[in-house]
């Protein structure tokens, strides 16, 4: 296992609110890609981003649940993200290019384990972005990893050491 330093997403339309002092409802984020970046800090202009890998579905045995993996540049298409009620979703064709659905986190994202999304409605995360782009697990961007997966695949996982995910529009 290795750790990436930086785990971002790049949101592709979000809204910066001026500070206030009286909380305001979060407005769902959507239409981002999730990339890697060995920069920290990071910054909200993904142009300024140092080793950038993006990330794409992955389902190396035909399982229900799809992970997430790091591609090389010149892939044909990239999964395009959102987050509602805590959960990380994408619209994607089933396991053998069989049937629609929109995947989900599933559930709470723990420590130590691939980050997974199932064709099913899961209950409500733990999932956000914070400061428009840097995808957080009860609130902290710290935790995200590098971890080598099946079939040679780099996954997205959660860990202890320190890295971070980000969203990209």
């Amino acid at each position: 296992m290795h750790v990436s330093t930086l785990l971002t997403a790049f949101a592709a339309t979000f809204s910066l609110t001026t500070a206030s002092p009286y909380p305001r409802a979060a407005t769902p984020l959507s239409d981002f890609l999730l990339v890697t970046t060995t920069q920290c800090p990071s910054t909200a202009n993904p142009s300024t981003l140092a080793n950038v890998s993006a990330t794409s579905l992955f389902d190396p045995y035909d399982q229900k649940n799809y992970l997430l993996r790091l591609i090389a540049p010149g892939y044909g298409s990239l999964p395009r993200f959102n987050i509602t009620n805590g959960d990380l979703h994408t619209a994607a064709v089933g396991p053998e290019g069989v049937g629609n659905y929109v995947y989900n986190t599933t559930g709470t994202v723990t420590a130590g384990q691939e980050l997974q999304l199932s064709p099913a409605v899961e209950p409500a995360g733990n999932l956000a972005l914070k400061n428009g782009y840097l995808l957080t697990v009860n609130g902290q961007e710290e935790g995200w990893t590098i971890c080598d997966g099946a079939l040679s695949a780099q996954l997205v996982c959660t860990a202890v050491q320190t890295a971070h995910l980000r969203g990209v529009g």
